[in-house]
């Protein structure tokens, strides 16, 4: 799964390696680069997202990814989904599938301190920043047009609107930043969630998300089938 720039220096090794190639994109234009290079699935990822993203919504990303790719290859939906709704919803915009990462931050098996998890659970999707203040921090600023959704936080709410001001301060800012993330301090680390928080009000086992999800999608896509 490549994603975040130019793929077609990578694929000749993933095809040799028999291995399919899914390619997240941002934009139309970058989907349609991903299918010239080859892409076997596309990944339509909405700025709803956590983690680094771009601008687009994923409710009007979506169907233009699928348009693009005119049934020549599978399209999941990413950024927002959390539930049976999100789903449901991706289904009827022509997708074939999603992609969810918070909803899976917040199981019981992913691998990252409980007090994020329960950060997650605890937030609201107005409660999210999407920026490079945490790039700053870690040293590890990506290019524009990427900036990346997280929880606020005391750290963003301290410097944002002040970018320029942390780069002049980012090699004490980084020393502090890595030891609050190494000790799971979320008031200055950041906790990397989307929109979708609004959803997640448990830490269930990840098995469990799947069955909701699905039982809930197949009741709403039944529902309706019934009205049309």
């Amino acid at each position: 799964m490549l994603s975040f720039g130019d793929g077609r220096p990578h694929v000749e090794r993933i095809k040799q390696a028999g291995a399919l190639l899914i390619c997240q994109v941002q934009t139309l234009e970058q989907a349609r680069d991903a299918l010239d290079a080859g892409a076997d699935v596309l990944v339509a990822q909405g700025a709803e997202a956590g983690g680094h993203g771009v601008a687009r919504g994923t409710f009007a990303l979506v169907p233009a990814v699928v348009d693009a790719a005119r049934g020549t290859v599978p399209v999941a939906a990413a950024g927002g989904v959390a539930d049976g709704r999100g789903l449901a919803a991706a289904l009827m915009l022509g997708a074939d599938g999603v992609l969810v990462g918070t909803r899976f931050y917040a199981t019981q098996e992913a691998a990252g301190f409980s007090a994020a998890k329960e950060r997650i659970v605890a937030a609201s999707g107005d409660r999210t920043v999407r920026g490079i203040l945490f790039d700053i921090a870690r040293r590890n600023v990506w290019p524009a047009p990427y900036t990346g959704r997280v929880l606020r936080n005391d750290f963003s709410e301290r410097w944002r609107g002040r970018e320029a001001e942390l780069l002049q301060h980012q090699d004490e800012e980084a020393v502090s930043y890595a030891e609050a993330r190494a000790a799971g301090n979320f008031d200055t680390a950041a906790v990397i969630a989307g929109e979708g928080v609004d959803l997640i009000r448990d830490i269930p086992p990840a098995a469990e998300i799947v069955d909701r999800m699905a039982r809930e999608a197949e009741i709403l896509l039944a529902r309706a089938a019934d009205r049309l």
